[in-house]
């Protein structure tokens, strides 16, 4: 595997069950030992560490984590603001490549080196690692299986039995050029929590002319229970859908303009460094 120094992974997280827990100690983990040089900056936006005192401990036991920052911002708000929190480590990051990456998903390592090589040779400006269609493998009662897993150096053999498939589209993660992602407005921090926030940043991106590209290869998510934060009784999931509908009706050059009249993409371009 290719050195990537140049490449942040972001990974906003609320660790909000033990599934989560199990989840974040796996794809951090994975990321650590498979794709050597690369940044690990986990946010944890909760009102107390669970990271710091569950995960870490175990992360340790089977990786260096001098790759990895760990970022707490003590919250008591009940909604997860992740698009607020994944602008928060864009610009934080200092790499070239960013990549937005679900703390429930792994992917093989040549689905990285792929879209690390589409955005380093100029091929694209975001590059979604997985196919569209029936590329998830959806991994149940992990569970029963973690401890083993992590102990076979992630040996896919372990998790496949386990797995179901599923239809795979627009979400979990990116892979972006950090200076593109800036200039294309970056996440729309009015969608609050889950629900159409990934097809909005996946439709604007194309409709204002960016490099979409993909990797078509699989994509393993690790199932976990839902919370309000991730499924769809999300209190502010017909706040975000409305917005969604609006703009998947808007011209490139309604959505720009938008765009540049929004407080966050004002506040947030000042202060990057691109």
């Amino acid at each position: 595997m290719k050195e990537m120094n140049d490449v942040t992974y972001i990974m906003p997280t609320r660790i909000e069950s033990n599934d989560r827990l199990r989840n974040i100690i796996t794809s951090v983990t994975y990321l650590l030992k498979n794709i050597p040089g690369a940044k690990v900056l986990v946010k944890e936006v909760d009102n107390q560490s669970v990271f710091s005192e569950h995960a870490l401990p175990e992360i340790q036991k089977y990786v260096s984590t001098d790759n990895l920052r760990h970022i707490f911002e003590q919250n008591n708000e009940d909604v997860f603001h992740k698009t607020r929190y994944l602008n928060d480590l864009i610009i934080e990051s200092d790499t070239e490549i960013v990549v937005s990456h679900d703390v429930d998903a792994i992917y093989p390592v040549s689905s990285h080196s792929i879209a690390y090589d589409l955005i380093k040779n100029d091929q694209c400006d975001v590059v979604y690692p997985y196919g569209c269609g029936v590329w998830q493998y959806q991994v149940l009662n992990y569970e029963n299986i973690f401890d083993q897993f992590l102990g076979s150096d992630f040996n896919m053999d372990v998790i496949m039995p386990h797995c179901r498939t599923e239809a795979s589209t627009i979400g979990w993660t990116q892979f972006y050029n950090r200076k593109k992602v800036i200039e294309g407005f970056m996440w729309n921090e009015a969608f609050l929590s889950w629900g159409a926030e990934d097809c909005e940043f996946y439709f604007r991106f194309n409709a204002l002319g960016y490099r979409v590209g993909r990797v078509d290869a699989p994509i393993w998510h690790f199932e976990h229970g839902r919370t309000h934060n991730s499924g769809w009784n999300n209190p502010k999931f017909k706040e975000n859908n409305n917005l969604w509908e609006w703009m998947r009706n808007q011209t490139s050059e309604n959505i720009k303009s938008y765009y540049e009249n929004q407080p966050y993409v004002k506040r947030r371009q000042n202060y990057a460094s691109v």
